[in-house]
């Protein structure tokens, strides 16, 4: 009996160890290839350099896709003022004030939007090394700069007024903005703690440039997979036209049966996961 229980957790770990797949992978179709990878937004350029196969394959694409690529300041800052942010007193409103890049009116961004901000902040704060704080420009960023500084063209996969639409539709839908004030006001008083009470483990596993993928469930992330899906044609055509393309993306947009790996095997490419080192 005891052996068997033995037996039956070697195998359990031996499966979990083979469910562990690289955060890049390889498509192909048709003689024409896309390189896929998977970023953790928070991490910088020094994840990159120590991985050079990734800028290998990056340097020798024709096209570059990311998320997007233009300012959020271009729509943002020709708001009206948000009346709710006057709520705030002011140590919580200093504090979004730091946090909010220089070139954008805080004062005219929306409650949704600082929220997802400041839940960065807190993910940066807790979770990354000192070493990793110090990388000030961060993996995609470097990426987009990486591909003007060689000369590859770069597109957005959505303009980023998109995707702050998205975040404002679809993040706490149904919550009113007295309750959003008030979760932006925990989440200041969280962030200006020194107390650490958030779940790392996700950076923990990028760390090892692996993820336990799960591609026979769907996303329980609505905003994720609509993204995936309004992605997916002009990911097809772009690397059909180019012959050969780099996407980078947030991990998540990879994982799922309803993420762009799935999506594209569903379009006829073949999928090959590349190890790091």
């Amino acid at each position: 009996m005891m052996k068997n229980k033995f037996t039956l957790i070697l195998f359990f770990f031996s499966t979990l160890l083979f469910s562990q797949n690289s955060v890049f992978w390889k498509v192909t179709k048709d003689g024409n290839e896309g390189y896929i990878l998977g970023t953790y937004h928070f991490l910088g350029r020094n994840f990159l350099t120590e991985n050079k196969i990734i800028l290998e394959k990056l340097k020798n694409s024709n096209i570059a896709l990311s998320e997007n690529i233009d300012s959020a300041k271009v729509f943002i800052n020709i708001r009206k003022e948000n009346e709710n942010l006057k709520k705030l007193n002011k140590l919580e409103f200093e504090t979004i004030k730091k946090i909010v890049p220089s070139y954008v009116d805080v004062n005219k961004m929306s409650l949704r939007e600082l929220i997802v901000i400041i839940d960065g902040k807190i993910t940066t704060k807790f979770c990354l090394t000192e070493k990793e704080k110090t990388d000030t420009l961060k993996m995609d960023d470097y990426l987009k700069k990486y591909s003007i500084d060689n000369e590859i063209k770069l597109l957005g996969l959505e303009q980023t007024k998109q995707t702050f639409e998205l975040i404002n539709n679809n993040l706490y839908s149904g919550f009113v903005e007295d309750k959003l004030l008030n979760i932006l006001k925990s989440k200041i008083i969280f962030l200006n703690s020194d107390k650490q009470n958030i779940n790392c483990s996700i950076v923990s596993e990028y760390r090892t440039k692996k993820h336990l993928f799960n591609f026979s469930r769907e996303s329980q992330e609505k905003m994720i997979t609509l993204r995936n899906k309004n992605w997916i044609d002009k990911i097809d055509k772009t690397i059909q036209e180019n012959k050969k393309a780099f996407i980078f993306v947030g991990l998540y947009h990879l994982d799922f049966k309803d993420g762009i790996l799935e999506l594209l095997k569903n379009k006829g490419y073949n999928i090959e996961e590349i190890q790091l080192n």
